[in-house]
């Protein structure tokens, strides 16, 4: 058998990547419940990969998954909604608070 047979071909292996690895179903669960990061950590452990590398693979398989990307980036921006408002009662009861203290 020829040794190349062996092994793919240079530029086969460059197109794949630690990307292209499935990432668990512990992974997909802490995605459904829109902890992004502890997918992350998640991925990171299991497939023993950096911190880019994890999140990589977590936003390659969110993007083959348009449905929970979608529901992630609601859950995203509700959250974002929620601060802001926190936001805004805070600094309004805070300047009430000055105008009645002073």
């Amino acid at each position: 058998m020829p040794r190349s047979s062996l092994h793919p071909p240079i530029a086969e292996t460059a197109q794949r990547s630690l990307f292209d690895q499935p990432i668990s179903d512990a992974a997909v669960a802490a995605l459904w419940q829109g902890q992004v990061t502890d997918a992350i950590i998640l991925v990171r452990k299991e497939q023993h990969v950096d911190l880019k590398e994890a999140k990589a693979s977590v936003d390659a398989y969110l993007r083959s998954q348009p449905a929970l990307q979608r529901r992630i980036e609601q859950d995203q921006s509700d959250a974002r909604t929620g601060l802001f408002r926190w936001a805004v009662f805070f600094l309004i009861g805070g300047a009430g608070l000055l105008y009645f203290l002073t």
